[in-house]
């Protein structure tokens, strides 16, 4: 999926997106570029040095994003929309960079091995790294073969897991919040590396490192990351780590015992600071194993309304299921697999499994009859598309809208996939799910440009669901894209607390049409700013007064102006910084 307008929409909150296009068009985005996958910006922000941002890019859009600012409010910040907008609506100003690998290709064995020998000379922290990643090497697939990982014979050295652990933790500056969470992220980076052994069915060697890393990160995790928030994700992941590296391993009764108190002292030490989601899917791990004989009944096909579960499910229910059925899959149980995904109530991978098994009509059968969300829809529609299932992929999604859950991201799939094969009533209708949903300006271009000559029958409903929506942000941009001026001003004015990315666009779209409602406006915006004494945001002030300005005198009202003005700079006078400013307004 390409990186759309609606996509980095979808990525940030509906505050952080206008404000990441303001970013954008004052030209905050600086040396825009591109190494492979990865895009690299530095943004203009409040700071005095730009913030760096660096995103992922795949195939599927946006795989991950990082900004070096403090925004920790959920989705991307205001930084990272503005680096994309610039991706997106400047493609020829991104500087093709080449990839580290282009870098190399030419160089011999020897000078590989010379450079790389200097700069671990100059770095040895990361020597460790080296024989890490050389140990976890031994559980990946080769590239001819990457679904046969290869097996290692012999037990690896835990130590440079642990050492390297150590230093993560140990080696970050205490002033700098970022520092922390850096630790965080070069800790997580290490429990990955048990991810290649738990796919290749090493759970022994996988469990190795995990307690090397675990161990170290329990006892400090505190000191790096005060209030949690990052170090609470990493242990919901590393619980669910642990559960399928213990169900991948064979361990004996005496070693599940150990491997449970270990756990349980643990997840003891994080409740202390009251983070609850940790190893308790772990701990049901190494206390029921596969002998478990609730689930035992559910893997020959014995199933009830209670489950894989003695009695009530626990609330880790599903991360130890889903652990289950991972081992399942790889072990090409699927009869085992689709007996307790369809027990534990995972509906999506059921039919995902049935699609992989080629029990296409079973999965669709099944589909309609008990597939109850959108998410459930979009998960079946996708695998039968990669399965060729062109015909089977457009009906389940098709049903899929009228399910629960939010039909955002499905109907744009499905949008864009019935555009492609052909199918421009499916495509238009989708289109119309995918605006009443989002009321974008992207998704009301689209739904434009599908329904063709049929637009004016169409674009009369999208503007009535335009006009019952609730905030002037979700409506200016389409009206002023209509050029439904009026609209726009009373969109504004309805709302109690419009803000000034709202705002702004109007009055330069109404300056010389309405210039008394621009004015006001204007005035709203700039006198707060002065009359509050603040002289980091004067310039913002000033560039509102411009707008009045240019307002009064569209009006005929220079004189006007003038007077106001000239009060401006007599009631201010003593504000050093702001008055040379608004007396530059009489030129």
């Amino acid at each position: 999926m390409p990186v759309t307008e609606a996509v980095i929409r979808g990525l940030a909150t509906a505050q952080s997106f206008e404000r990441g296009k303001s970013y954008y068009h004052r030209g905050a985005v600086l040396d825009l570029s591109q190494r492979g996958n990865t895009l690299l910006a530095r943004v203009e922000g409040s700071s005095y040095e730009p913030y760096e941002v660096s995103v992922e890019l795949s195939e599927h859009g946006v795989m991950e994003a990082f900004c070096s600012c403090s925004y920790d409010w959920g989705g991307c910040c205001k930084h990272i929309v503005a680096a994309l907008l610039a991706y997106v609506r400047e493609p020829d100003q991104v500087t093709e960079r080449p990839v580290v690998a282009e870098l190399l290709a030419d160089l011999g064995r020897n000078d590989l091995l010379e450079l790389l020998t200097e700069l671990l000379s100059k770095q040895p922290r990361w020597i460790d790294w080296v024989e890490m990643r050389l140990t976890t090497q031994a559980a990946e697939g080769s590239e001819e073969d990457a679904s046969h990982p290869r097996q290692r014979q012999t037990p690896i050295d835990p130590e440079p897991f642990r050492q390297q652990a150590q230093y993560a933790l140990s080696n970050y500056d205490v002033r700098d919040w970022r520092g922390g969470r850096d630790a965080v992220s070069e800790i997580r980076a290490l429990v990955e590396q048990a991810r290649p052994f738990v796919e290749a069915g090493d759970g022994l060697n996988a469990l190795l490192i995990l307690e090397a890393v675990t161990g170290v990160f329990v006892k400090h995790w505190y000191e790096v990351d005060y209030e949690g928030t990052d170090s609470a994700m990493l242990f919901a992941d590393l619980g669910s780590l642990f559960a399928e590296a213990i169900l991948s391993a064979d361990l004996s009764a005496e070693e599940r015992d150990e491997w449970a108190d270990r756990l349980t002292d643990w997840q003891g030490e994080l409740e202390d600071y009251a983070i609850d989601e940790g190893f308790d899917a772990a701990i049901g791990a190494t206390l029921q194993g596969w002998d478990y004989p609730p689930l035992q009944a559910v893997l020959e096909g014995h199933i009830t309304n209670k489950g894989a579960w003695e009695d009530e499910a626990p609330w880790y229910a599903d991360e130890l299921t889903l652990a289950r059925l991972n081992v399942l899959e790889r072990q090409g149980r699927t009869a085992e697999y689709l007996h307790l995904a369809e027990a534990e109530g995972q509906t999506a991978l059921y039919l995902i499994m049935l699609v992989k098994l080629g029990r296409i009509e079973e999965a669709v059968e099944y589909a309609l009859r008990y597939m109850t969300t959108t998410d459930e829809a979009l998960a079946l529609a996708q695998a039968l598309r990669e399965h060729d299932r062109s015909a089977e992929a457009l009906s389940i999604a098709e049903h899929g809208l009228t399910l629960h859950g939010d039909p955002w991201t499905l109907a744009c799939w499905l949008r864009d996939y019935a555009a492609g094969a052909g199918q421009p009533a499916l495509a238009l209708q989708a289109a119309r799910a995918a605006f009443a949903r989002s009321l974008s300006l992207e998704d009301y271009q689209t739904a434009q440009l599908l329904a063709g000559d049929d637009w004016p029958s169409v674009k009369p409903e999208l503007l009535d669901w335009l006009a019952d929506a609730d905030y002037a942000s979700r409506k200016v941009d389409i009206y002023l894209y209509e050029g439904m001026v009026d609209e726009a001003i009373q969109a504004v004015d309805l709302d109690s607390y419009p803000s000034y990315y709202t705002v702004e666009p109007v009055v330069d779209a109404a300056w010389q049409s309405h210039p008394d409602w621009a004015i006001r406006q204007c005035k709203r915006q700039a006198e707060p700013i002065m009359n509050g004494g603040k002289s980091k945001h004067y310039h913002h002030a000033v560039r509102w007064l411009d707008k009045a300005r240019r307002a009064y005198l569209a009006a005929g009202r220079e004189e006007e102006w003038s007077t106001y003005l000239e009060n401006l700079i007599r009631v201010h006078a003593r504000k050093y910084s702001l008055r040379p400013q608004l007396e530059a307004l009489r030129e």
